[in-house]
């Protein structure tokens, strides 16, 4: 009859599920993979905040270092903009100097419009509209005048002008 009993009393909490028996190890053993677990968990969340400390150390110097070439390059155009200016005020100078001593050999003679004085200018390869004008102290609008000039960026070498006075 015992037997019977106990038999009954085990199957009812067997089966009933309410109640589970762990021992003492068992309970050890969990508790520590808990503990384990919590542990890993605060490395890897320590892990996450030094790679997004190192992520934002690294943007910021990037961001620094794209400010400074930005800059650099700003800086290299202001002087490329200048060294072109200063060249091409250096390469004016020297037409107008080579145009003045040609000028000079040029004989002043009647042409041109009805009457007009000046002279002639024959032009040379790489002058412009302008470098001559400027040489002979005339503007620009002048010299197409007296010339009935269409186009004044289409002149020829060995081109001849009547440069007014």
């Amino acid at each position: 009859m015992y037997k019977a009993a106990f038999f009954a009393l085990a199957s009812t909490l067997l089966f009933s599920g309410c109640v589970t028996y762990q021992s003492p190890a068992v309970r050890t053993q969990q508790t520590e993979d808990q503990l384990i677990q919590q542990e890993n968990q605060r490395r890897i969340a320590g892990r996450i905040e030094t790679l997004e400390m190192e992520i934002n150390r690294i943007s910021s110097e990037l961001d620094a270092l794209r400010r400074h070439v930005d800059s650099r390059y700003a800086t290299l155009e202001r002087k490329t903009e200048a060294d072109k200016r200063e060249m091409i005020t250096r390469l004016s100078s020297q037409m107008e100097k080579l145009i003045k001593q040609a000028a000079p050999a040029a004989p002043s003679y009647s042409g041109g419009a009805a009457g007009a004085t000046g002279y002639e200018h024959v032009v040379q390869r790489g002058e412009t509209l302008s470098a001559i004008a400027k040489a002979y102290n005339v503007t620009a609008k002048a010299i197409i005048e007296a010339n009935k000039i269409k186009n004044p960026n289409r002149l020829s070498v060995g081109q001849k002008l009547f440069i007014p006075e």
